[in-house]
């Protein structure tokens, strides 16, 4: 998967954009995926982007098979509990697309829901590990747990010529 990161001008210096990685599990029916994310700090402590998370076709019983797109624009504030630990309450809006085949039948759903969920984060130098839970409410009701890394990438300052 490849992720493109746009350059965002004129932030302050709190201000940051996060990029991240991660591997999902969907609890339903223990799909796996991956997942990427970006998101714009405006300070230490709330950030707000998009995250898409891909489940390709897994076999879910004896020749059924399910693929899940799951788009969401999230909203974070972070809690530091100390230095290294933060934790963050997450909601936001969701788009879910979801593939189902039974043999030579294919059926296919798309709906928009909400998020909720919780997240906790741990500083390992200039990056963080994550691992959250997040549910969706809606027409297409799901869970899921993702743990991953994600790193700001902070704008460097000017140098002033004196």
């Amino acid at each position: 998967m490849v992720l493109v990161i746009v350059a965002v001008e004129g932030y302050s210096q709190e201000e940051a954009l996060i990029v991240g990685v991660g591997s999902s599990l969907e609890l339903e029916d223990g799909l796996v995926g991956v997942n990427a994310r970006a998101y714009y700090g405006l300070n230490e402590q709330f950030c707000f982007g998009p995250e898409v998370s891909y489940f390709p076709y897994q076999s879910i019983d004896d020749g059924y098979e399910k693929s899940i797109v799951d788009l969401n624009f999230y909203a974070l504030y972070i809690f530091e509990l100390n230095e290294k630990i933060g934790l963050y309450p997450l909601s936001g809006l969701n788009y879910t697309i979801e593939e189902e085949r039974l043999r030579d039948d294919d059926e296919k759903e798309e709906e928009f829901g909400v998020n909720y969920g919780l997240g906790v984060h741990y500083r390992l130098k200039h990056f963080f590990v994550f691992t959250e839970f997040k549910g969706i409410v809606g027409a297409l009701n799901d869970e899921f747990i993702t743990i991953g890394a994600i790193i700001p990438l902070k704008k460097k300052e000017k140098e002033v010529n004196d």
